[in-house]
């Protein structure tokens, strides 16, 4: 969980240093959507081609190499002099952030038997927006007097110390289950994409792909809405830090939840979502109720999110739950490179600075309702089966 939460917070330092590196460089904010989404390229890479090797590795190892890495580029990017050099850099960290988070899970998930296994991995899910809550409430005294560098600086030092503590204090646990069948290798996507699964794993990939898109619209353009609506820096992210603190909450209950009813919790929390991002686009603004509803916004969409972690780890045999994951998490890059750019059509477009932005996110929510309810029949009737 330390591990996710140090990713939860590297992945949200770009967003919540934008403005800062938007003054810094001259950029717009429709030229800090590539730079946003940069990363994103970087785990899509990570998460199907690196993290597979968890499975055939080990997955202590790859989360300590990864978070080492990963570490070293985010200080490195600290003294980029360029946006160009800063996506690129972006990137690279981006590929080890991919690997660590889906074996990061599987690790998590292999601690406990099958009955609890789904729930254990939501649960250590939590630690992506603990990571979040921390990155706003850090950003909020480090942005004013070091801008974004000092973010990167801090970024780049918490993944060497758990690299540090995981190679000397954790073992790599294995699922005692944990066995590859004789002609799927380990990390082969075969293994979650046979055709008992295929159906169900591609809706799965859909419904990530529509979760991650909301994800990092969400996280990407609140600070900067905030910031336009006349929130200082230190206050625009304390505010992104309540939506993290609400997606903290969130997580919690979807997992304790997951456990008695599955897919159907995702369905549930997407209903949620949907119905908060529209209440956010047509009730009348107000300061306090729009923290609130932000607020809720991160309970329901970090629900979503924990909820199909979890739910999705139990779908896959043992021996390719860091596969399993792995590939799920890195097509749901193609929604998360696509949640900055959505956002930078919505400034070209006008609707950046007004609660008609929250409409967007409405629609992929409502995506996500339907295919849960679709993969819960599914499994219930024994079309996914757990190998």
């Amino acid at each position: 969980m330390l591990a996710l939460m140090v990713e939860g917070f590297d992945l949200q330092t770009a967003n919540l240093a934008g403005p800062s590196i938007m003054a810094q460089f001259g950029i717009s904010r429709a030229q800090l959507g590539p730079l946003l989404s940069a990363s994103l390229v970087g785990i899509l890479i990570g998460s199907t081609l690196v993290a597979p090797l968890g499975d055939r590795f080990g997955r202590k190892r790859v989360v300590v190499i990864a978070s080492a890495a990963y570490g070293i580029l985010s200080l490195v990017a600290a003294f980029a002099w360029s946006a160009e050099q800063l996506a690129i850099l972006r990137f690279l960290i981006g590929i080890g952030l991919g690997a660590v988070m889906p074996n990061g899970l599987a690790m998590a998930g292999a601690m406990y038997d099958a009955r609890r296994h789904a729930s254990a991995t939501a649960f250590a899910g939590i630690g992506i927006t603990l990571g979040g809550v921390v990155a706003g409430m850090t950003a909020s005294k480090v942005l004013p007097a070091y801008h974004w560098q000092g973010l990167f600086v801090v970024g780049g030092v918490l993944p060497l110390i758990i690299a540090a503590i995981i190679a000397l204090a954790l073992r790599d646990v294995r699922d005692p289950t944990e066995s590859a069948a004789a002609d799927v290798p380990r990390g082969s996507i075969a293994a979650i994409l046979a055709p008992s699964i295929r159906t169900t794993t591609i809706m799965v990939w859909l419904m990530f792909m529509c979760v991650a898109l909301n994800v990092h619209l969400l996280a990407s353009w609140i600070p900067l809405l905030m910031k336009g609506s006349g929130l200082s820096t230190a206050n625009a992210a304390l505010v992104t830090a309540g939506y993290h603190g609400g997606g903290v909450l969130g997580g919690v209950a979807a997992s304790l939840l997951l456990r008695r009813a599955g897919w159907y919790i995702v369905a549930i929390f997407a209903a949620g979502a949907a119905l908060t991002m529209l209440t956010l686009a047509l009730l009348p603004a107000s300061s306090a109720m729009t923290i609130l509803l932000i607020a809720c916004a991160g309970f329901f969409v970090t629900g979503i999110q924990n909820g199909v972690n979890g739910a999705a780890s139990d779908l896959y045999p043992a021996s390719s739950r860091s596969t399993g994951l792995g590939w799920a998490l890195g097509v749901a890059r193609i929604g998360a490179i696509m949640g900055p750019m959505v956002g930078t059509l919505a400034a070209i477009a006008g609707i950046d600075h007004d609660q008609r932005f929250f409409m967007i996110p409405a629609a992929p929510l409502a995506l996500v309702l339907v295919l849960a309810i679709v993969v819960s029949r599914r499994v219930g009737h024994g079309v996914a089966q757990r190998a």
